[in-house]
């Protein structure tokens, strides 16, 4: 009885061997950061672009710095040329040490990032904003 029980487990062991390996995509380990710093004048929209190499990655947006404090527009999305980055999601906010926009970057490619007045800005805002993605 035993020996019967040890050959269906082993068959079912060597079957999973055998068995065609399912493709399960990496997490990326190492994260990237790039760093956009400008001026933005009232009224306008600054767009910074970067490359995700791998999809499936954690992906932060931060308005690290900004020369005043007030609530601009942040965005990220993918370049556009009628639009200039077609944001896929965006909020109103100020700077901070905290991302203010998370998420997973699905899928490898271009992208952006925007800033933008929302109708705050009555002078030139000078800013930084970082992007982590894996």
């Amino acid at each position: 009885m035993r020996l019967g029980i040890s050959i269906v487990v082993l068959s079912a062991l060597v079957a999973a061997a055998c068995a065609q390996p399912t493709s399960v995509a990496p997490t990326p380990s190492n994260p990237t950061t790039d760093t956009f710093t400008g001026t933005l004048q009232p009224q306008t929209t600054n767009t910074h672009n970067f490359t995700v190499t791998q999809g499936g990655g954690e992906l932060d947006v931060t308005l690290a710095a900004t020369s005043m404090p007030v609530a601009l527009g942040l965005g990220v999305g993918q370049p556009s040329t009628a639009a200039g980055c077609l944001l896929l999601q965006s909020l109103t906010t100020q700077a901070g040490s905290t991302a203010q926009i998370t998420g997973t970057a699905t899928v490898s490619g271009n992208f952006c990032v925007a800033i933008y007045d929302v109708g705050n800005a009555t002078d030139p805002v000078d800013y930084t904003i970082t992007v982590l993605h894996r």
